[in-house]
This record gives structure tokens, sequence and C-alpha cells, in this order.
């Protein structure tokens, strides 16, 4: 069907009729209220909804199996499951809890910021075995942290290899900076060994070891270096290791408390112009060079 339109000056122009339904409704206006409607259903094709990081409790998961599988994305994993810690802490904010399932990560582990909880299941092991020097398996760093807070590392097993001569640890403390001084960094329940150097080095910061394992070390088991490395030290064991259970210097002020320095290649305790304490309720017996060595500044701790 056609309109035949004549003008006043005599010419004519011939158009379509517009579409019209049996109704009696323009099909080009239907089609024009229709785009609307379907334009979300289009965006919700294009933009499917992002999958949570976390569980349903909150926690940031990471699931051994999902390393297995090669999957490093966590936005394509299963809700909450991280294949790294890494991952999982790359992407917790303060205040935020990773989880650990068992098993055995190859990694190198950082954390840097305050506020962090990471709670591993028994069973759960960070390895790492590099032939490139200072290379910790665990470093809690927070010489850029913005500001303070608290640090809880509970549950871990590690073990590390990395030739160095300094900073050879499998968990190391560096410095916090001064935004973060006062932040409490507390090791749980850890099992240490290092087969290239010593178990765990503080080189500054308030650090509490607890309830911990640090043995069969290459070099010393605990180290506490320098005026601001500082804590406790507290119901552990430091056996086995091939020169000193602990090494104590350079202002170093940590309390010994309840442990047992055991079996050691030298001594159980060597202090060497620090400002720690070594309580009477540890047990020191069995070490190669003898009990303890040298004394902190308040003379308390005579060498045996």
């Amino acid at each position: 069907m056609a309109i035949l339109t004549v003008f006043a000056a005599g010419t004519a122009i011939l158009t379509p009729a517009p579409l019209v339904s049996r109704r009696g409704v323009s099909i080009a206006a239907a089609s024009a209220s229709l785009l609307p409607s379907l334009l979300p259903l289009h965006t919700a094709l294009a933009d499917p909804p992002r999958k949570s990081l976390t569980d349903r409790s909150g926690n940031y998961v990471v699931d051994i199996q999902k390393a297995a599988a090669g999957l490093e994305d966590p936005l394509a994993e299963p809700e909450g499951a991280f294949s790294t810690i890494t991952a999982a802490l790359a992407v917790a904010p303060a205040g935020s809890t990773v989880l650990v399932r068992a098993g055995t990560y190859t990694e190198r582990v950082f954390v840097t910021r305050p506020g962090i909880q990471l709670l591993a299941e028994p069973g759960a092991v960070v390895a790492w075995r590099s032939d490139k020097p200072y290379e910790a398996a665990l470093t809690v760093d927070l010489s850029e942290a913005a500001s303070g807070g608290s640090v809880t590392i509970s549950g871990l097993t590690v073990r590390h290899s990395s030739p160095s001569i300094a900073q050879n640890y499998a968990v190391y403390v560096p410095p916090p900076s001064r935004a973060a001084s006062a932040t409490k960094v507390e090791l749980r329940d850890l099992d240490v060994s290092s087969s290239s150097g010593s178990g765990l080095g503080v080189e500054g910061g308030d650090v509490t070891l607890l309830s911990s394992k640090v043995h069969d070390c290459r070099n010393h088991g605990l180290v506490f270096l320098g005026p601001t490395a500082r804590g406790a030290v507290r119901g552990c064991e430091l056996a086995k290791n091939k020169l000193n259970g602990v090494l104590l210097r350079d202002g170093a002020s940590p309390a010994i408390e309840g442990s047992r320095l055991v079996n050691n290649g030298a001594y159980g305790a060597s202090l060497i112009d620090c400002r720690g304490s070594l309580a009477a309720g540890n047990e020191i017996r069995g070490n190669g060079k003898g009990g303890v060595s040298g004394e902190c500044d308040d003379g308390d701790d005579a060498a045996v």
C-alpha cells in the first residue's frame, strides 16, 4: 500500500505507507519500544557477575588442589579458592584471614601489610629451594607499611634452602617502617628448618614466637639482630641446629621464656652485646659447647 501526495506546484510523490499490525499498531514503533528492554539482557550476557574471592565466612582460602590443576586466576576458580598463598595475599586487605589448606606450596611468601592473619591447616608446607641468594621462604616485610596493626601466622611448616652468607633465613623479618614500628608480629605453632642457613631471622620489630619448633638448621635456630629487634620466644623448641639454638646480638632485646634449647652444635644461647633476657624456666642441655655464652647488658645471664 502507498500514499500519493500532491503539492501545490503540481508535483506528486508516492511513498510507502508504514507497516501496521492487524491491531493497528505501527510495527516500527513497537520495535523501538522493545529496544530498551533488550539492553539489560545484552549487558548481562556480555558481563557475567564476578565470582566471590572469599568463602561464605569471608576468609580467603588457599587450596593446593587448584595449584595441581595449574590454575592461577582466582576468578576462574571455584568460589573462595586460590591456587597459591601469594595470590590470596595479593588481594586480601587489612583485617583479612587467609586459610591455607594442607599441601606443599612451592613459593616464596611475603606478608607486606599489617592486619593479616595467615592460618594454616596441619600439613600445610611452604617449601622453597633456590640456587639464588637472599631468598627466604617466608618474609614479613612491613618496611613500606603506612600504618600499624598486627600480623599473625600460625600452623605453617617451612622448609628452606638458599645459598648466601648474610640474611640466610627460612623466615625473615626485616625492620618495619616508622609507621608500622609498633606492629606486633606473632608466629605461632610453626615448624621451621633451613638446610642452608638459620631458621628465623629478626632484624627489627616486635616479634613473638610461640609454641614452635626450629630445628636442623645449618646455622642458628633463631637470630635476633639489632637494637630494634625485640619481642619474645615462649614455649618453643630450638634443637639440633649446627651452631647456636639462639643468637642475640647488637642490642637485640627479646625475652626467651619456657623454651627448650637442646642438642645444638655450639651453645644453647649465644648472647653478644644484647639487652634481652634468658629466663630461669628454660631447659638448656646437650649443646656442643655449653648452655649459654656471654650475657645481656643486665648481667643476669652468665656464661655456662
